[in-house]
């Protein structure tokens, strides 16, 4: 599709301007299934722009890195080098991606989520083709419907499960909506309705399926891991906070953080030196979260301040990790 219309082409059919042909077709395949759930959408939205700083952290050092574990759905970042290259930049893109679709009516039609989640499918599209002629067939398809599946795992019930780690509660109407969200941006993305998890079951029983499947973590997906944890995080949390955050003694810090969330059996499949002050830290930043949410759940008004200060959060850290730059979301 990508060679027979333009980018703007594409921008303008997914903010509902008329489109014929290829174009109507292919937004005809993005519009909302009959069960979506505005309601729901919005209270799982809420869930997570409360948790603010401590959700990107979650994203960004749970999430992404069990995405790492497997060797074939990494090979798409790998052979485009697009991680270990410009590692920030990646981060900043998935981040502007996890703002814009996370926001209260982000996948509305025409939105700003629903149309960076429409160019992320052309984008996907427009990669198989280019990697096709270096591709190995034993890595299966390029971005295919398992490793698309468990990203969205990634985004969705994984969030869930690491921020529950550091001492964050939800409402089973809250975790409802955010996975019901993240069926419906799946859809959007092209994944297979039958890979879409309507409950923590169906997740927890996906993600084991999936993993079943590959192989252990090879040097690349370590490689991708560390530019991760020891590169973009950093350069992130520098641009955030104004503090240099590649002192040696924060980046351990990060992968200490990042230890408690995987664990040290999938933390040192990922290469990770032992970081045996993750034992006291674990229990540290739990101490701290049950303390907040304690205030959260036990006084009348401080879930609205929260939601509000979370969302104020959530946008200072997507202007800081964009650092003055517009992403367009295509090859």
């Amino acid at each position: 599709m990508a060679g027979r219309v333009s980018h703007q082409e594409v921008d303008a059919a997914l903010k509902g301007e008329a489109a014929s042909g290829l174009l109507a077709a292919f937004c005809a395949a993005l519009a909302p299934p009959l069960w979506v759930d505005e309601e729901r959408e919005r209270i799982g939205c809420a869930a997570l722009q409360r948790t603010g700083l401590l959700g990107a952290l979650v994203f960004a050092l749970y999430c992404l890195p069990l995405g790492y574990l497997s060797p074939a759905g990494v090979k798409p970042l790998v052979l485009s080098g697009r991680l270990m290259e410009r590692a920030a930049r990646r981060l900043s893109e998935t981040n502007r991606f996890l703002m814009a679709v996370t926001r209260p009516g982000g996948m509305v039609l025409g939105s700003e989520g629903f149309c960076i989640t429409g160019r992320v499918r052309v984008m996907h599209a427009v990669m198989r083709l280019r990697l096709a002629e270096e591709w190995d067939d034993a890595w299966g398809m390029p971005i295919n419907q398992a490793h698309m599946g468990a990203t969205n795992l990634l985004f969705s019930w994984h969030a869930i499960d690491g921020l529950r780690k550091l001492g964050v509660k939800f409402s089973p109407e809250e975790v409802d909506g955010y996975l019901h969200l993240w069926r419906h941006i799946g859809h959007t993305m092209g994944v297979d309705s039958e890979l879409l998890c309507a409950t923590e079951a169906d997740a927890r029983r996906l993600w084991g399926l999936v993993r079943s499947m590959e192989g252990t973590p090879n040097e690349d997906c370590q490689e991708l891991a560390a530019v991760l944890v020891g590169e973009a995080v950093p350069r992130g949390l520098s641009a955030f906070t104004r503090r240099d955050f590649s002192d040696p003694r924060l980046v351990s810090a990060l992968y200490r953080l990042s230890t408690v969330l995987l664990g040290s059996e999938l933390s040192e499949e990922l290469g990770y030196a032992p970081q045996p002050r993750a034992m006291l830290m674990g229990p540290l930043v739990k101490v701290l979260v049950r303390g907040a949410e304690s205030v959260r759940l036990g006084i009348p008004g401080a879930e609205t301040a929260f939601l509000t200060a979370g969302a104020r959060m959530n946008r200072r850290l997507e202007r800081a990790a964009l650092e003055g730059r517009t992403v367009k979301f295509v090859v």
